[in-house]
């Protein structure tokens, strides 16, 4: 090494006045930002565990409704009312169908129209959750 790079070294050495590394404050602060950073991460990954596990349910919702409602119309839309029948492809969910006429008070007298409702009901983490589809037809 040559003198001037070692005079240049011991200057600045000299100028921070103080050891190389880290202080232990340096470290705790660090570390504490580090703690605060990761705690934010985490919560948001259990969010979005939390929403993921709703919207699984959610769909197998939509899916048995839109089937038993393919099922209904391609029977010629017949059949009685069914009340909570349990789905056996699916444990905790069943459905509902109710069928009933239109009424509104703008028509004076019979409308022959109907309409069909599907809910499907389950239980998602305690609470009791429905979706419901409705079609609506005109009778013969």
């Amino acid at each position: 090494m040559s003198p001037i790079s070692q005079k240049i070294k011991s200057l600045a050495d000299k100028g921070t006045g103080r050891k190389q590394g880290f202080a232990l404050v340096e470290i705790l602060i660090a570390v504490a930002v580090l703690s605060m950073v990761l705690l934010s991460v985490i919560s948001g990954v259990s969010s979005c565990i939390y929403v993921i596990s709703g919207m699984k349910s959610y769909t197998q919702a939509v899916l048995i409704a839109r089937t038993k409602m393919n099922e209904y119309i391609l029977h010629d839309l017949r059949g009685t009312d069914i009340s909570r029948e349990e789905i056996k492809e699916q444990q905790g969910f069943s459905y509902t169908r109710l069928t009933r006429r239109l009424e509104h008070p703008w028509f004076q007298g019979p409308v022959p129209i109907n309409i069909t409702d599907i809910i499907v009901n389950w239980k998602d983490k305690g609470k009791e959750r429905e979706y419901k589809i409705s079609y609506i037809y005109q009778t013969q």
